[in-house]
C-alpha cells in the first residue's frame, strides 16, 4: 500500500509540472499566442505590387500600390506607386480611374517620376479621345527629354538602353499629332520611337513604330508630293 501511495503521489506531482489537465485552473501554465510584429513597410509593399503586376495580377497589384500610396510618407514611394497603379488601371482599361489616381498632375516639375506620370496621364487621355490634352502633356514630358543626347546616342554606336517609358511616351505623342491632324510630326515621332524600341530590345514595338511611320509617308507621297525629313537630321525640340 505504501508502494502505492508513492508511485500515486509521483505521478500527481508529474502532472503539475507538465500542466497536463491544469491549464483552466492554473494560470501559471496556460499557453500565450506568439506576439505578432509587423514588419511590412511600405517598401515591402511597393516590392509586393510589382512582383502582382509583372505576375498580370492588376487588381491585386492595384490595391497593393493604393495601400503604399495610403501610408508612406516618402514621395518617391506614393510617385512610383502612383505609376504602377496606373499602368496597371490602363491594362483593364479602368482609364478614369488611372487618371484620377495619377492626381494631382503638375507642370511644374521635371523630375523623372512626374515625367512618367505626365507621360501615362497623356496615355490616357489619347484613349478616351481628350486627343489636344493628350498632346500637350506628351508633349511636356518628350521635352524634357534632352533629345539632341538622345539622338546622337541612337545613331552612334555607343552602348545605350533607354529606359522603356521613353519610347513609349514618344510614339504616343505620335499618336495625338496624328489624331490631332500632324502627320508630318506623327512620322517623326514614329521613326524615332522604332530606333529607341531597337535600343531597348523590344523588336515587336519597335516593327509596330516603324510600321506606321512607313504607312503615313506612303499616304503622304500619295497626296502631295512630300518627301520626310529623315529624324537623322533634324528633330522638333520640345514643344511644336
Amino acid at each position: 500500500m505504501k508502494i502505492f501511495k508513492r508511485i500515486l503521489c509521483f505521478f500527481v506531482i508529474g502532472l503539475l509540472f507538465t500542466g497536463f489537465g491544469c491549464q483552466v485552473h492554473r494560470p501559471f501554465f496556460k499557453k500565450h499566442k506568439p506576439i505578432r510584429i509587423e514588419t511590412e513597410t511600405p517598401m515591402n509593399k511597393l516590392e509586393n505590387a510589382l512582383l502582382l503586376q509583372n505576375s498580370g495580377d492588376y487588381l491585386a497589384a492595384v490595391i497593393t500600390y493604393r495601400e503604399v500610396i495610403s501610408c508612406s510618407r516618402n514621395k518617391n514611394e506614393v510617385d512610383l506607386a502612383k505609376v504602377g497603379a496606373a499602368e496597371c488601371l490602363i491594362r483593364i482599361k479602368k482609364f478614369p480611374a488611372a487618371l484620377e489616381i495619377l492626381e494631382p498632375l503638375s507642370l511644374d516639375s521635371v523630375t523623372e517620376n512626374n515625367m512618367k506620370k505626365i507621360a501615362l496621364a497623356g496615355e490616357i487621355l489619347l484613349h478616351i479621345g481628350r486627343f489636344k490634352e493628350a498632346e500637350m502633356y506628351l508633349e511636356f514630358a518628350v521635352g524634357s527629354f534632352d533629345l539632341e543626347m538622345l539622338l546622337d546616342q541612337v545613331h552612334s554606336d555607343v552602348v545605350f538602353e533607354p529606359e522603356i517609358w521613353i519610347p513609349a511616351a514618344i510614339a504616343n505623342l505620335g499618336c495625338a499629332y496624328l489624331k490631332n491632324d500632324k502627320p508630318e510630326y506623327a512620322m517623326m515621332m514614329y521613326q524615332f520611337a522604332s530606333c529607341l524600341y531597337c535600343r531597348c530590345g523590344n523588336q515587336v514595338l519597335a516593327e509596330r513604330s516603324q510600321r506606321m511611320y512607313d504607312d503615313l509617308v506612303s499616304v503622304m507621297r500619295q497626296y502631295a508630293p512630300f518627301k520626310p525629313v529623315p529624324v537623322a537630321k533634324g528633330f522638333p525640340p520640345g514643344r511644336m
